[in-house]
């Protein structure tokens, strides 16, 4: 059993003490109540008594007036923080709602390749030269996956692409054409082979056309 410290026992028998002494000192000189009206349950009819002859009614009145205005504007507080609470565990809800709801593959994929083509835009609209040929050498690796994940066979694109009917795509021409400027560019050379920004976009053109009719963009 565990043992109460001897400071708490002081401390409640102190407390036990004052509080008797108290008693005794009101109902001495403040009140006639006394241990017996205590226990004989007179106590509080008597204390009723002594504060209504000597507390002026109209007194007791603007108390108990006062009282219910403040209880008026507690309640419209109350009402006005349970309104406000309301609303943040709403806003909470709603960000929790969002940090944890399922994420559409989908949605993911297109924004990778909508991030991809942009940056092959910012190449080819750039003023360096080797920037564009960047931008045609990723435009075709990207042409190269998305004829994998067609189910075209071939080691290289070229191959892949012999695989297509030529009816298959309207830009079928135009896809063969930046692809062999492709290949000019990664085997030719990329450093020492002159390319204009003309002909660099409308490689791009072309690659962005035939992305298009393959379902890419």
């Amino acid at each position: 059993m565990k043992e109460t410290p001897v400071e708490d026992t002081a401390i409640r028998d102190g407390a036990i003490f004052l509080g008797i002494v108290l008693l005794v000192y009101v109902s001495t000189n403040i009140t006639p109540i006394t241990f017996s009206t205590v226990a004989s349950g007179e106590a509080p009819a008597i204390l009723l008594a002594l504060l209504l002859g000597k507390v002026d009614p109209v007194t007791i009145q603007n108390f108990f007036l006062s009282l219910h205005s403040s209880l008026a504007v507690l309640g419209i507080l109350f009402l006005a923080g349970s309104f406000w609470a309301t609303l943040k565990i709403r806003e909470i809800h709603h960000k929790e709602q969002e940090k944890y709801e399922p994420i559409h593959l989908e949605e993911v994929a297109a924004k990778e390749k909508f991030t991809q083509w942009q940056v092959i835009l910012d190449h080819v609209n750039s003023e360096s030269p080797a920037e564009w040929k960047l931008a045609i050498l990723e435009a075709d690796n990207i042409l190269d996956e998305i004829l994998e994940d067609q189910g075209y066979t071939g080691e290289t694109v070229a191959e892949k692409l012999k695989t297509m009917s030529p009816t298959k795509i309207a830009s079928y021409d135009d896809i063969w054409a930046a692809h062999k400027l492709r290949n000019q560019i990664a085997h030719g050379g990329a450093i020492d082979m002159d390319l204009s920004k003309k002909s660099a976009r409308d490689a791009i053109t072309k690659f962005e056309k035939a992305f298009k009719e393959l379902g890419y963009l």
